[in-house]
């Protein structure tokens, strides 16, 4: 029978074994804590400042997106109706709204659809802040037999990002 020292003493790992990689006490010094860590940081920020487009790409599965400098060559050819799904007070507010665009807040949308001009066909570009309402006035459009509609990806605030010209009701133009 071994004594209660030599029964601990064979639970213990040899000096010489290394437990692990990531237990490594020499893994802790600051030459490989400094790089880790910073690289970890940088990691993070470019997860918080992609955030918005991630979740833009997620809601985009599937439908047709165009990102504001597309949108802003299709604009230069024949333009595309522009439906800016905000409310009135966002829409003439000081953040202003792309040229040409009729404001159409999805509160109205099912009751004021007839109002789109279909005398010829052209595409629809919908608009909002974020585009996440714009995701969801798609269907709607769709299954109205409308079969160019494009979604603003980013919405607005992508639109602004990319220093494309806004315009406000009271005749000032900001950018």
């Amino acid at each position: 029978m071994l004594s209660i020292p030599a029964y601990l003493a064979l639970l213990e790992p040899p000096a010489s074994r290394a437990v692990g990689p990531w237990l490594n006490p020499k893994y802790l010094a600051p030459e490989y804590t400094i790089p880790l860590g910073a690289a970890t940081l940088i990691f993070l920020i470019i997860l918080v400042l992609k955030a918005p487009d991630i979740a833009s790409w997620h809601r985009a599965r599937g439908k047709q997106t165009l990102d504001p400098i597309q949108a802003e060559e299709l604009m230069l050819g024949t333009p595309p109706q522009v439906v800016d799904l905000r409310t009135r007070q966002e829409f003439i507010g000081p953040k202003g709204h792309i040229r040409n665009a009729i404001s159409l807040p999805m509160s109205e949308l099912v009751k004021r659809m007839d109002e789109l001009d279909t005398s010829h066909p052209r595409a629809f570009l919908l608009v909002d802040e974020t585009d996440k309402i714009s995701h969801e006035a798609v269907a709607l459009l769709s299954a109205r037999g409308h079969r160019w509609v494009y979604v603003l990806k980013g919405g607005m605030r992508a639109w602004r990002r990319a220093r494309l010209p806004v315009y406000v009701i009271q005749g000032k133009t900001a950018h």
